[in-house]
């Protein structure tokens, strides 16, 4: 059950990693939902943004693998 629920989370990180690698500024949107000032995100920012997507899904990717394929 436990490699279960970590199979599920991990494929949820590489979901949100694409998420946040392909569209940037509406994860960027979404975290700044709860604050009172709304300003427009900067290049860098997002590139920064990209960049934490596209880790978040190589290492929620390399634990799936390893959950997998791990020795029981």
């Amino acid at each position: 059950m436990e490699v279960i629920c970590a199979i599920l989370t991990a494929l949820f990180g590489i979901g949100f990693g694409l998420f946040m690698a392909l569209q940037p500024e509406d994860a960027i949107a979404l975290h700044d939902r709860g604050r009172y000032t709304q300003t427009e995100p900067t290049e860098a920012y997002i590139k920064l943004t990209r960049l934490e997507g596209i880790g978040l899904s190589v290492i929620c990717a390399v634990l799936l693998v390893v959950l997998l394929f791990a020795p029981q």
